[in-house]
């Protein structure tokens, strides 16, 4: 694996390994199917990188389960029977969850689907399988309290280093909860993503952020003239800066793109000193903002817009955390509540 600016990556070997496992007519198909992901599809490398993992252990399972490399003429004639012996082993040999599950099903449809629509091979067997249930996974968002004890603390890591370190860690963290935008997105922003938005009131400054989502769908996203004056703060002082515009806007100790794995052990090491969950990470912050919004009152597809979420359906999950919130305080501090807060209030009036 190698580096880029802010995600690791397979080399182009890893590919072309996976392509191997299969015979000489399948492999270079499934080459073909990466130039199509990324290319037509604008697939990220996170997302390739987990259907060619998805495909290496189909092709690996295959080998075994036909004692022979797959080719297009053996994937044509699979049965139901041997798609569910994969899945079976998925599920006692690796132990694998629902949503791991449900995911390679997806990866393995996806590149049946193109050798389909391209005419190499057709089986729609694949299609005929279940798709697991998989378990609704709980978003965690910070507090409103223990949001504001991070941005308060933001540029005190107990450690000896540059105040323009410092001071680029508090930027982030302000951005991150202050736009909601994913770590990935802020770490590959570049010096010209940022343009003055025009008012006539020299007090209300309002700058929009340029960024390049998921599928690189572009979208711009207006940041809190608090959070311009912390990233104002940082590029003050950062040694590195140019005028170039396609140059990053944050750095990295030796003057390269920011890591967004630099973020995240940053991140970890703030929340462990002020004492706060472990489900605090730069994602947190993106959930903290979308929640925070909602209690606010804020409307639910205008948060869709600033998230990016081509759904709304993905953003509704965050309803059910502001429900839940609401609950709680119910459980916790109405009069007729059975719960242990209630009843010490109860107390408290008595006496």
């Amino acid at each position: 694996m190698v580096a880029n600016s802010s995600v690791t990556v397979p080399t182009e070997q890893f590919y072309i390994s996976v392509a191997g496992l299969a015979g000489a007519d399948l492999e270079e198909k499934i080459l073909r199917w990466k130039v199509y992901l990324l290319s037509e599809k604008k697939k990220s490398v996170h997302t390739l990188r987990a259907y060619f993992k998805d495909l290496r252990d189909f092709l690996l399972f295959l080998t075994e389960h036909k004692a022979e490399k797959p080719s297009l003429d053996i994937l044509a004639s699979l049965k139901i029977t041997d798609f569910r012996s994969w899945v079976a082993k998925m599920m006692i040999d690796d132990e694998a969850s629902p949503a791991t599950r449900s995911r390679a099903l997806a990866s393995i449809r996806s590149f049946f689907a193109w050798l389909d629509i391209k005419g190499y091979m057709h089986n729609p067997t694949i299609k005929l399988l279940r798709t697991p249930k998989k378990q609704q996974k709980l978003i965690r968002a910070l507090s409103q309290k223990q949001a504001k004890k991070v941005m308060d603390n933001a540029d005190y890591l107990e450690k000896k280093e540059s105040d323009w370190l410092k001071q680029r860690d508090k930027a982030i963290f302000f951005l991150l909860y202050g736009s909601g935008i994913r770590i990935n997105e802020a770490v590959n922003i570049n010096a010209g993503d940022i343009s003055k938005y025009d008012t006539d009131d020299i007090d209300k400054k309002a700058f929009i952020l340029r960024v390049l989502g998921k599928g690189d769908k572009e979208r711009e996203v207006p940041i809190l003239p608090i959070v311009w004056k912390m990233m104002q703060n940082y590029r003050d002082i950062c040694p590195y800066i140019s005028k170039n515009k396609n140059d990053p806007f944050f750095y990295g100790l030796r003057g390269g793109r920011l890591h967004s794995g630099v973020v995240r052990d940053r991140t970890k090491l703030l929340r462990r000193q002020l004492g706060l969950p472990e489900y605090m990470t730069p994602h947190a912050f993106r959930h903290s903002f979308a929640s925070h919004l909602l209690e606010e009152g804020a409307n639910l597809r205008i948060i869709q817009d600033l998230l990016g979420h081509a759904s709304l359906s993905t953003t509704q999950r965050y309803l059910e955390i502001s429900e839940a919130e609401l609950n709680k305080t119910y459980a916790d501090f109405h009069p007729r509540s059975t719960s242990k807060k209630a009843k010490e209030m109860d107390d408290k009036i008595v006496t």
